[in-house]
């Protein structure tokens, strides 16, 4: 019996997690409205935390970005500074298909990225290659960033590997004026 209520358990563990998704339909009639273009203009800051698979924080970082426009297309500098000295930089381009649907390529993401925004939340699907020891990982990250107010916004990244999440990323960026 109790072989069977481990297995129940294993087997609940997986498909119910499967079964809920978040749905950026959700967030069309929220109070705050996001348009990248407008709050990744200019300057912001931002400060967040790495999990790993368990929850347990393993690295926090603070990030600085620039963003430039030109009518559909964009230009994102990002420079982060992780507490143990590591020093990186990104740099998007991306380019809006129509109000909502837009995709993004930096040099250390495969393909491009998929993005949409609709009310108060912008989803970004796409596959990183991030530096593990020796190696280069590819991990899919799904992107989520929430406007809590007109210039802070709050970023929650799933990192998964063969379908299984193995690390989250939290942020808050703020538009500096």
């Amino acid at each position: 019996m109790k072989k069977i209520k481990t297995l129940l358990v294993i087997f609940f563990s997986f498909i119910i997690p499967g079964c809920s998704s978040n749905n950026i339909e959700y967030y069309s009639h929220k109070k705050h409205t996001v348009d990248l273009k407008s709050f990744f203009s200019g300057n912001i800051e931002g400060w967040g935390a790495i999990f790993d698979y368990s929850g347990r924080q393993i690295r926090s970082f603070k990030v600085v970005i620039k963003g430039t426009w030109n009518n559909k297309e964009g230009q994102l500098q990002e420079w982060f500074e992780f507490d143990d000295g590591e020093k990186n930089k990104r740099t998007w381009d991306i380019v809006f298909q129509d109000s909502q649907i837009f995709i993004g390529k930096a040099h250390d993401v495969m393909g491009e990225a998929q993005g949409r925004q609709n009310g108060s939340a912008v989803n970004i699907n796409y596959i990183l290659q991030v530096p593990y020891k020796n190696y280069v990982i590819n991990l899919k990250m799904d992107d989520w960033m929430y406007l809590v107010e007109n210039d802070l916004i709050l970023n929650r990244t799933a990192m998964k590997k063969f379908g299984f999440k193995v690390g989250e990323i939290v942020l808050f960026m703020k538009k500096i004026k």
